[in-house]
């Protein structure tokens, strides 16, 4: 049973993570013996490219994971569809799944994050929150969100875009305990710390979870502020056996710091093939196989599928805050 992989040429870590996550769930579990994976690198923001190396696997292939943002996977779920393959994507917005039965979409939505990181925030006794996000707009609708929930809680939060002067400014009489920093851009974010650093002292700086990865982390370096981040996993800390098995497959493949998009792989990848060996391999069984409404426990947390939801997310998913002290990540 083959699956295609589909990512875009691209110097941003998240698709490659994701890929990566996708490649060593299906090379290394017990349970995917059955399973082929094969992946194909289209180029970056061309779509008849994406097309193109799909098409080329028709009548070949069972499924197809796609390490791609929303417009690319809206795509391919059209093209998935056509063609009656199974599609997982790990995009969060419900636009990539339109109703079609082929598409799976398991990012854990914003609402959900949101709310169970403002309660994390609020468990640090943390009462004057600055949110300083970037102006794209998934970055400025998770920066709404994150000012609802933490109001919701009766904390002072402010929020305050950075559009090309990386110059932070606080209200009159008003001084933050905490900034969150609400960017997915790693130089963006980083010319925010430096300057933050410079002229502010003894504030945390909060990092959404997908810049906690090995390049950011690198370019930080040991910054003079204390640096948090939303993370997925406690890294000296609990963990389901689900993340277990992920974190010791990372790293017995040289993968220094497991990130979310790895994880998201991983359980595309997952699910994917546990549908296919279900359903001896019939993508259209294998569809109902996921709707029927099993629990499926992955690394980023459980989907229960059914014919109205195919996100799955029926609970926040896993959250905490990480600690980076001394090159290293620890439970905050």
């Amino acid at each position: 049973m083959r699956i295609l992989l589909l990512r875009p040429d691209s110097d941003d870590p998240s698709p490659t993570d994701q890929s990566l996550g996708a490649r060593l769930s299906g090379q290394t579990r017990a349970d995917h013996q059955d399973i082929i994976v094969t992946e194909e690198v289209f180029q970056r923001d061309d779509d008849a490219d994406l097309e193109r190396k799909l098409v080329r696997w028709q009548g070949k292939v069972l499924a197809v994971i796609g390490a791609t943002n929303v417009p690319q996977s809206t795509h391919l779920g059209e093209l998935a569809a056509k063609m009656n393959l199974l599609c997982f994507v790990a995009n969060n917005n419900p636009v990539v799944w339109q109703g079609r039965r082929q598409v799976f979409h398991i990012g854990l939505p914003t609402r959900q994050t949101t709310a169970a990181v403002a309660g994390l925030i609020a468990n640090t006794n943390r009462r004057h929150i600055l949110l300083l996000h970037d102006q794209t707009e998934f970055q400025s609708r998770v920066a709404a969100s994150m000012e609802g929930a933490l109001k919701s809680l009766g904390v002072d939060v402010r929020s305050q875009p950075v559009v090309f002067d990386p110059s932070v400014q606080f209200p009159s009489g008003w001084k933050p305990d905490l900034i969150y920093m609400i960017f997915s851009s790693e130089p963006k974010a980083l010319r925010v710390v430096r300057t933050i650093t410079k002229t502010v002292l003894n504030i945390p700086l909060l990092f959404g979870r997908s810049l906690l990865r090995e390049s950011f982390l690198a370019a930080l370096g040991a910054p003079s502020s204390e640096c948090w981040f939303v993370d997925m996993f406690h890294r000296n800390g609990h963990q389901t056996s689900a993340q277990g098995e992920f974190l010791r497959v990372a790293a017995a493949n040289g993968v220094k710091i497991p990130t979310t998009n790895h994880a998201f792989g991983w359980d595309g990848m997952g699910h994917c093939a546990l549908a296919l060996n279900a359903a001896g391999g019939d993508p259209s069984r294998a569809i109902d196989y996921l709707e029927a409404g099993a629990t499926l426990d992955g690394a980023s947390g459980a989907c229960c599928f059914s014919r109205d939801n195919h996100n799955g997310r029926f609970e926040p998913g896993p959250h905490t805050i990480t600690r980076w002290h001394n090159h290293q990540l620890k439970d905050l």
